[in-house]
């Protein structure tokens, strides 16, 4: 992320995150995930700030409605920064797949899964538009599972549970309370050896 540092834009580095002035993550670096915390319901203010204090916004949140979850992704690049807020998918039984489209860039994303062992039989089970989130089901069970976003035949990333937690070795859902592969597509960033998709295992 950059902000104005003596007029000019530049990368602020390992950025800590803000949320209504409280520091919630201590490192804010391109595709970090953080756990999930308690927010009252309306707008909320996020900074992401340097050692130093130079920072990039405050940012607001889209309105935030009470009861409900949400994973708020930061997109954008200078000046132009904006906040996501996405609805979590409601629990579903058995596993399921998720794409978060957080990439300004693409309009739209397919995603979809193939076989770990093997790193083939690409399947394409749905698409989501930027700012939204997509979920498909896998069935009762699963293994040797491996996720994707784009296309099956020109994939943009791919993830695989074992990758997220080394504990899944066989890459199956349900694996103890996670039965969710998500996936986030971010923009490119070409200060990063990581991305644009990154994931995580949820219920």
């Amino acid at each position: 992320m950059e902000a104005l540092v003596n007029g000019v834009p530049t990368d602020i580095g390992a950025a800590y995150l803000q949320v209504d002035g409280r520091t919630v993550a201590s490192s804010f670096n391109y595709g970090t995930i953080t756990p999930f915390g308690s927010l009252p319901s309306g707008s909320h203010s996020l900074r992401a700030l340097d050692t130093l204090g130079y920072a990039v916004g405050p940012i607001s949140t889209p309105s935030l409605i009470g009861g409900k979850r949400y994973t708020i992704v930061m997109v954008g690049s200078y000046p132009h920064y904006q906040v996501l807020a996405f609805e979590e998918p409601a629990n579903g039984t058995g596993a399921q797949l998720s794409l978060y489209e957080a990439s300004p860039s693409v309009p739209t994303a397919g995603f979809g899964s193939f076989r770990a062992s093997s790193h083939g039989s690409f399947v394409q089970r749905g698409s989501a538009k930027f700012g939204a989130v997509a979920t498909a089901s896998l069935g009762a069970k699963i293994s040797d599972l491996g996720g994707y976003a784009g296309s099956a035949s020109k994939p943009i990333g791919e993830l695989t549970p074992a990758q997220i937690d080394s504990f899944d070795r066989h890459n199956a859902l349900p694996f103890h309370a996670a039965s969710r592969l998500s996936l986030f597509l971010f923009d490119v960033n070409s200060q990063s050896s990581h991305g644009p998709v990154f994931g995580s295992l949820d219920r």
